[in-house]
């Protein structure tokens, strides 16, 4: 996982599931990418947003948005972590998938992705 430049990997909200989790700078156009592999028709992503509001994001494969605008709502609490899962195929092989926020709130904390078939 990379965060863009304003973005940190932290570690100070209890819940996440591995040793860190993606805090993207509160920007618009802040980004997290990881590079995935296919063939893949469901992406389920783990996250945390302590606001009251949605943070939405767009979600690009390989530089193309696939999926625009898509809402990561309020959990409640920065240690509250809950899914989104969107149905986007990827192709065999190699991927770039970035999630970039839309609004000046910036993304949501990024927990994992899980790629399924």
């Amino acid at each position: 996982m990379i965060s863009d430049a304003g973005g940190t990997i932290d570690a100070n909200h209890a819940g996440y599931s591995g040793t860190g989790f993606a805090n993207g700078a509160n920007a618009v156009g802040s980004y997290v990418e990881w590079q995935v592999a296919g063939p893949a028709s469901t992406l389920t992503f783990g996250f945390a947003n302590g606001t009251t509001a949605a943070r939405p994001v767009d979600i690009s494969v390989d530089g193309t948005v696939v999926a625009a605008a898509v809402p990561f709502p309020s959990t409640g609490a920065w240690t509250t972590w809950s899914t989104v899962a969107r149905p986007i195929s990827l192709a065999a092989g190699s991927h770039t998938l970035r999630l970039t926020a839309t609004t000046a709130d910036g993304p949501a904390n990024l927990d994992y992705l899980d790629v399924a078939p």
